[in-house]
Protein backbone atom coordinates (compact mmCIF):
# COMPACT_ATOMS: atom_id res chain seq x y z
CA UNK A 1 0.00 0.00 0.00
CA UNK A 2 2.72 2.47 0.93
CA UNK A 3 4.66 1.55 -2.21
CA UNK A 4 1.56 2.42 -4.24
CA UNK A 5 1.11 5.65 -2.28
CA UNK A 6 4.71 6.59 -3.02
CA UNK A 7 4.22 5.77 -6.70
CA UNK A 8 1.16 8.01 -6.82
CA UNK A 9 3.44 11.02 -6.37
CA UNK A 10 4.98 10.18 -9.71
CA UNK A 11 1.60 9.48 -11.23
CA UNK A 12 -0.33 12.58 -10.09
CA UNK A 13 2.26 15.38 -9.86
CA UNK A 14 4.08 13.87 -12.82
CA UNK A 15 0.93 14.28 -14.92
CA UNK A 16 1.58 18.02 -15.02
CA UNK A 17 4.17 16.90 -17.63
CA UNK A 18 6.54 19.78 -16.90
CA UNK A 19 7.89 22.00 -14.12
CA UNK A 20 9.72 24.53 -16.25
CA UNK A 21 7.91 27.55 -14.80
CA UNK A 22 6.66 28.83 -11.46
CA UNK A 23 3.10 28.04 -12.50
CA UNK A 24 3.68 24.40 -13.43
CA UNK A 25 5.93 23.87 -10.41
CA UNK A 26 3.30 25.32 -8.08
CA UNK A 27 0.64 23.17 -9.73
CA UNK A 28 2.70 20.01 -9.20
CA UNK A 29 3.14 20.99 -5.54
CA UNK A 30 -0.62 21.55 -5.22
CA UNK A 31 -1.25 18.14 -6.76
CA UNK A 32 1.17 16.49 -4.31
CA UNK A 33 -0.53 18.16 -1.36
CA UNK A 34 -4.00 17.16 -2.57
CA UNK A 35 -2.81 13.59 -3.10
CA UNK A 36 -1.39 13.42 0.43
CA UNK A 37 -4.47 14.87 2.11
CA UNK A 38 -6.95 12.63 0.31
CA UNK A 39 -4.93 9.46 0.92
CA UNK A 40 -4.39 10.17 4.63
CA UNK A 41 -8.01 11.20 5.13
CA UNK A 42 -9.35 8.13 3.34
CA UNK A 43 -7.17 5.76 5.35
CA UNK A 44 -7.98 7.26 8.74
CA UNK A 45 -11.69 7.56 7.92
CA UNK A 46 -12.07 3.90 6.90
CA UNK A 47 -10.02 2.85 9.94
CA UNK A 48 -12.41 4.77 12.21
CA UNK A 49 -15.51 3.51 10.38
CA UNK A 50 -14.37 -0.10 10.75
CA UNK A 51 -13.58 0.44 14.42
CA UNK A 52 -17.01 1.97 15.04
CA UNK A 53 -18.67 -0.99 13.32
CA UNK A 54 -16.51 -3.90 14.48
CA UNK A 55 -14.74 -2.57 17.59
CA UNK A 56 -11.53 -3.89 16.08
CA UNK A 57 -8.46 -2.22 14.61
CA UNK A 58 -8.63 -3.17 10.93
CA UNK A 59 -5.24 -2.54 9.31
CA UNK A 60 -6.51 -3.96 6.01
CA UNK A 61 -9.30 -1.38 6.08
CA UNK A 62 -6.74 1.35 6.76
CA UNK A 63 -4.70 0.28 3.72
CA UNK A 64 -7.71 0.07 1.42
CA UNK A 65 -8.91 3.42 2.78
CA UNK A 66 -5.61 4.97 1.71
CA UNK A 67 -6.06 3.53 -1.77
CA UNK A 68 -9.68 4.72 -1.82
CA UNK A 69 -8.50 8.25 -1.06
CA UNK A 70 -5.82 8.07 -3.74
CA UNK A 71 -8.26 6.84 -6.38
CA UNK A 72 -10.84 9.43 -5.35
CA UNK A 73 -8.46 12.38 -5.75
CA UNK A 74 -6.71 11.32 -8.95
CA UNK A 75 -9.18 12.85 -11.43
CA UNK A 76 -9.43 16.12 -9.48
CA UNK A 77 -5.88 16.40 -8.15
CA UNK A 78 -4.97 19.44 -10.29
CA UNK A 79 -8.16 21.49 -10.15
CA UNK A 80 -9.34 21.52 -6.52
CA UNK A 81 -8.31 23.34 -3.35
CA UNK A 82 -6.64 21.44 -0.52
CA UNK A 83 -9.71 21.61 1.73
CA UNK A 84 -11.70 20.06 -1.13
CA UNK A 85 -9.14 17.24 -1.35
CA UNK A 86 -9.83 16.50 2.33
CA UNK A 87 -13.57 16.14 1.70
CA UNK A 88 -13.03 14.16 -1.50
CA UNK A 89 -10.93 11.65 0.46
CA UNK A 90 -13.46 11.60 3.31
CA UNK A 91 -16.43 10.95 1.04
CA UNK A 92 -14.34 8.41 -0.84
CA UNK A 93 -13.90 6.47 2.41
CA UNK A 94 -17.67 6.17 2.84
CA UNK A 95 -18.11 5.29 -0.85
CA UNK A 96 -15.52 2.52 -0.47
CA UNK A 97 -17.04 1.14 2.73
CA UNK A 98 -20.56 1.21 1.31
CA UNK A 99 -19.50 -0.54 -1.90
CA UNK A 100 -17.54 -3.14 0.06
CA UNK A 101 -20.56 -3.94 2.24
CA UNK A 102 -22.79 -4.07 -0.84
CA UNK A 103 -20.58 -6.69 -2.48
CA UNK A 104 -20.66 -8.80 0.67
CA UNK A 105 -24.45 -8.49 0.86
CA UNK A 106 -24.82 -9.81 -2.69
CA UNK A 107 -22.10 -12.43 -2.08
CA UNK A 108 -19.81 -11.16 -4.83
CA UNK A 109 -16.31 -12.61 -4.47
CA UNK A 110 -13.82 -9.73 -4.32
CA UNK A 111 -11.35 -10.62 -1.56
CA UNK A 112 -9.12 -7.56 -2.05
CA UNK A 113 -12.01 -5.09 -2.54
CA UNK A 114 -10.73 -4.07 -5.98
CA UNK A 115 -14.16 -2.99 -7.24
CA UNK A 116 -14.97 -0.77 -4.23
CA UNK A 117 -11.52 0.86 -4.39
CA UNK A 118 -11.03 1.29 -8.12
CA UNK A 119 -14.59 1.08 -9.43
CA UNK A 120 -16.76 2.88 -6.88
CA UNK A 121 -14.12 5.39 -5.77
CA UNK A 122 -13.03 5.89 -9.36
CA UNK A 123 -16.56 6.93 -10.32
CA UNK A 124 -16.78 9.18 -7.29
CA UNK A 125 -13.44 10.77 -8.20
CA UNK A 126 -14.62 11.59 -11.71
CA UNK A 127 -17.72 13.30 -10.30
CA UNK A 128 -15.64 15.10 -7.68
CA UNK A 129 -13.52 16.65 -10.43
CA UNK A 130 -16.60 18.52 -11.60
CA UNK A 131 -18.26 19.16 -8.24
CA UNK A 132 -15.20 20.53 -6.42
CA UNK A 133 -13.48 22.35 -9.30
CA UNK A 134 -11.93 25.60 -8.07
CA UNK A 135 -13.64 27.74 -10.70
CA UNK A 136 -15.99 30.58 -9.70
CA UNK A 137 -18.80 28.47 -8.24
CA UNK A 138 -20.54 26.47 -10.95
CA UNK A 139 -19.95 29.18 -13.55
CA UNK A 140 -16.32 28.61 -14.52
CA UNK A 141 -14.44 25.35 -14.91
CA UNK A 142 -10.70 24.73 -14.90
CA UNK A 143 -10.28 20.98 -15.35
CA UNK A 144 -7.04 20.16 -17.21
CA UNK A 145 -6.19 23.87 -17.51
CA UNK A 146 -4.87 23.97 -13.96
CA UNK A 147 -4.74 27.59 -12.80
CA UNK A 148 -6.63 28.87 -15.86
CA UNK A 149 -10.33 28.60 -16.62
CA UNK A 150 -11.76 27.02 -19.74
CA UNK A 151 -11.93 29.89 -22.22
CA UNK A 152 -13.98 31.08 -25.18
CA UNK A 153 -12.43 32.09 -28.50
CA UNK A 154 -12.17 35.68 -27.26
CA UNK A 155 -10.02 34.49 -24.31
CA UNK A 156 -12.79 35.12 -21.76
CA UNK A 157 -13.75 32.49 -19.20
CA UNK A 158 -16.44 30.16 -20.48
CA UNK A 159 -19.69 30.84 -18.63
CA UNK A 160 -21.79 27.97 -17.30
CA UNK A 161 -18.96 25.50 -17.87
CA UNK A 162 -19.23 23.95 -14.40
CA UNK A 163 -22.64 22.40 -15.01
CA UNK A 164 -21.62 21.18 -18.44
CA UNK A 165 -18.51 19.62 -16.94
CA UNK A 166 -20.54 17.59 -14.44
CA UNK A 167 -22.76 16.38 -17.28
CA UNK A 168 -19.67 15.38 -19.24
CA UNK A 169 -18.31 13.51 -16.20
CA UNK A 170 -21.57 11.57 -15.84
CA UNK A 171 -21.55 10.69 -19.53
CA UNK A 172 -17.93 9.59 -19.25
CA UNK A 173 -18.77 7.27 -16.34
CA UNK A 174 -21.66 5.72 -18.28
CA UNK A 175 -19.45 5.20 -21.34
CA UNK A 176 -16.68 3.52 -19.34
CA UNK A 177 -19.12 1.30 -17.43
CA UNK A 178 -20.95 0.39 -20.65
CA UNK A 179 -17.76 -0.39 -22.59
CA UNK A 180 -15.90 -2.32 -19.90
CA UNK A 181 -19.07 -3.98 -18.61
CA UNK A 182 -20.12 -5.21 -22.05
CA UNK A 183 -16.76 -6.75 -22.89
CA UNK A 184 -16.35 -8.19 -19.39
CA UNK A 185 -19.79 -9.81 -19.64
CA UNK A 186 -18.96 -11.40 -22.98
CA UNK A 187 -15.62 -12.75 -21.77
CA UNK A 188 -16.88 -14.08 -18.43
CA UNK A 189 -20.05 -15.50 -20.01
CA UNK A 190 -17.92 -17.44 -22.48
CA UNK A 191 -15.67 -18.68 -19.67
CA UNK A 192 -18.70 -19.75 -17.65
CA UNK A 193 -20.22 -21.67 -20.53
CA UNK A 194 -16.96 -23.49 -21.18
CA UNK A 195 -16.46 -24.31 -17.50
CA UNK A 196 -13.34 -22.17 -17.18
CA UNK A 197 -14.66 -19.43 -14.92
CA UNK A 198 -14.32 -21.16 -11.55
CA UNK A 199 -12.10 -23.81 -10.07
CA UNK A 200 -13.70 -26.98 -8.72
CA UNK A 201 -15.08 -27.15 -5.18
CA UNK A 202 -12.44 -29.75 -4.30
CA UNK A 203 -9.72 -27.33 -5.37
CA UNK A 204 -11.36 -24.55 -3.34
CA UNK A 205 -11.33 -26.77 -0.25
CA UNK A 206 -7.78 -28.02 -0.80
CA UNK A 207 -6.37 -24.67 -1.89
CA UNK A 208 -4.76 -23.52 -5.12
CA UNK A 209 -1.26 -23.70 -3.62
CA UNK A 210 -1.63 -27.40 -2.91
CA UNK A 211 -3.53 -28.26 -6.07
CA UNK A 212 -1.98 -26.22 -8.85
CA UNK A 213 1.29 -24.61 -7.84
CA UNK A 214 4.78 -26.07 -7.82
CA UNK A 215 6.11 -26.41 -5.22
CA UNK A 216 2.83 -27.15 -3.46
CA UNK A 217 3.67 -24.80 -0.59
CA UNK A 218 4.55 -21.14 -0.87
CA UNK A 219 7.79 -21.77 1.07
CA UNK A 220 9.83 -24.96 0.91
CA UNK A 221 11.89 -25.34 4.11
CA UNK A 222 14.73 -27.83 4.16
CA UNK A 223 15.65 -29.85 7.23
CA UNK A 224 13.62 -31.20 10.12
CA UNK A 225 10.76 -28.76 10.81
CA UNK A 226 10.42 -29.99 14.39
CA UNK A 227 14.06 -29.17 15.09
CA UNK A 228 13.69 -25.76 13.46
CA UNK A 229 10.60 -24.95 15.53
CA UNK A 230 12.19 -26.09 18.80
CA UNK A 231 15.30 -24.08 18.03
Amino acid sequence: TFALWFGWYGFNPGSTLSMHSMGTGALAAQVAMNTTLAAATGGIAVFMIRYAMLRKYDVGGLCNGILAGLVSITAACANVESFSAFFIGLIGAFVYQGASMLLQKFKVDDPVDAVPVHGACGMWGVLAAGLFDWGAGMDHYHGWNGWDCMKNEDDSCMSGAGGKAIGAQLLFILCVVGWSGSWSFLVFFALKKTGQLRISEDTEDEGMDQKQHSPAKAYALSGDSDIMISA
